[in-house]
């Protein structure tokens, strides 16, 4: 039967996966070095072009671009690349520079690595190994790069396909694939349960069931966090630069490993329930609206939401979970039980108490509700562009009848 509310959902995704390449023989490690010089010089090309006529328009860029690295030796599809990662890097300062921030104009490290354009690879299986064939832009002429593949990711390789990139890391050479996920939903129907997810600072996230509130504390990463900004403090003091990068690397790593256990958690969590849809807030430019002290403000920074948002993504995907995005405007304020919306219903940072009809509760556990109370509305329509509500107003038009409250079932 058909079900309008399953319209809005594609369960198509691209993962990024980085493996390893066995250590090249002379030949092949002269190439590859060749080669990222010459990309890096046609990048760098871009960005000057782009800095001397203050623009990043494509046209133009490759019009000064591509003459230049075909001149380099670089073939074609590499040139294209090329093209593309000075556009790239060119429209991110100018887009920094627009939003009012400051920024320094781009210039090509030696991690710039070398693109590969869709046409230039291929990833082959010969038994039970995985090579890589790299186009030299000679016909017939190619360079073969055995993987180390692990076993996870043995079966997935034959679904790499997009603009992939090789790089360099400590001397060893990898590859950065794309890889094209589909995944049917699994049991979309008309009565889907929503698990809203509410992401914060002060706890990492908080995930609302029709039956339960799990909460994922964030004091140990906070804690972690104030540790590593001491840490490079004091190696600034003394001018330790190098020191500062390896705990920069670090605390990423750390923060990494914990949004993938907190991301499999709530997966977990929402497969649990017949045909589940998890229900996220559309956080972008949230850094950019929120300003305070300077410890806030180092948070707001370091709040790694966008990390943890896709991970819950792919994870939920790949399991056939749908996962859409709300409007977050209102869902920390408005009550899960009358629908009032005011900020007054927020005496405190961590308590909701609503002056309308007197609903208490932990305020992260209202955000969460609210989210999957908006579950229904995003996965029908996506996330609107929903105006403020007004003081004393429901804080989703629409979204509070009789009929939502009562598919949701929440034990308020």
């Amino acid at each position: 039967m058909h079900t309008p509310m399953c319209d809005n959902i594609v369960m198509h995704s691209t993962e990024c996966v980085v493996v390893g390449i066995a250590a090249p023989n002379r030949a092949k490690r002269e190439w590859l070095e060749r080669m990222q010089r010459a990309f890096s010089s046609a990048v760098q090309l871009g960005l000057d072009a782009a800095q001397a006529g203050q623009t990043c328009s494509r046209a133009r860029l490759h019009k000064a671009v591509y003459p230049g690295a075909r001149e380099l030796g670089l073939p074609a599809d590499y040139a294209r690349m090329a093209v593309n990662a000075s556009v790239s890097l060119a429209r991110s300062f100018y887009g920094l520079r627009k939003a009012g921030k400051r920024a320094s104009f781009p210039t090509v490290s030696g991690s710039q690595g070398i693109g590969l354009g869709v046409n230039a690879y291929r990833c082959l299986r010969n038994g039970k190994r995985w090579v890589l064939r790299v186009s030299t832009g000679k016909r017939g002429q190619y360079v073969w790069l055995p993987l180390r593949v692990p076993a996870s990711y043995a079966d997935r390789l034959a679904l790499a396909y997009g603009d992939a990139r090789l790089f360099q890391r400590d001397g060893k050479w990898y590859v950065a694939l794309p890889i094209r996920v589909t995944a049917a939903p699994a049991g979309c129907s008309s009565n889907p349960t929503f698990i809203g997810v509410d992401l914060g600072v002060v706890r990492h996230a908080t995930a609302a069931t029709p039956d339960r509130v799990v909460f994922f504390s964030g004091k140990e990463a906070r804690h972690r966090r104030e540790h590593f900004a001491q840490i490079r403090r004091r190696y600034q003091r003394h001018r330790r630069t190098d020191r500062v990068k390896q705990q920069r690397g670090k605390e990423r790593r750390w923060m990494k490993n914990t949004n993938h256990t907190i991301s499999r958690r709530i997966v977990d969590l929402a497969a649990q329930y017949p045909s589940p849809v998890i229900v996220l807030e559309q956080l972008d430019g949230i850094r950019d609206r929120t300003r305070g002290s300077k410890k806030f403000n180092r948070m707001m920074a370091s709040w790694t939401f966008r990390d943890l948002a896709n991970k819950i993504r792919y994870k939920a995907e790949r399991l056939g979970i749908p996962v859409v995005f709300c409007d977050p405007r209102g869902t920390s304020k408005t009550c899960p039980k009358c629908g009032h919306a005011t900020r007054s219903n927020r005496p405190e940072q961590g308590r909701f108490r609503c002056v309308a009809c007197g609903y208490q509760g932990n305020a992260d556990m209202v955000g969460a509700r609210n989210i999957a109370a908006a579950g229904p509305m995003a996965l029908s329509h996506g996330a609107p562009d929903m105006p403020r509500p007004e003081e004393g107003q429901p804080g989703f038009p629409g979204g509070w009848s009789q009929g939502m409250r009562a598919s949701l079932a929440f034990r308020l």
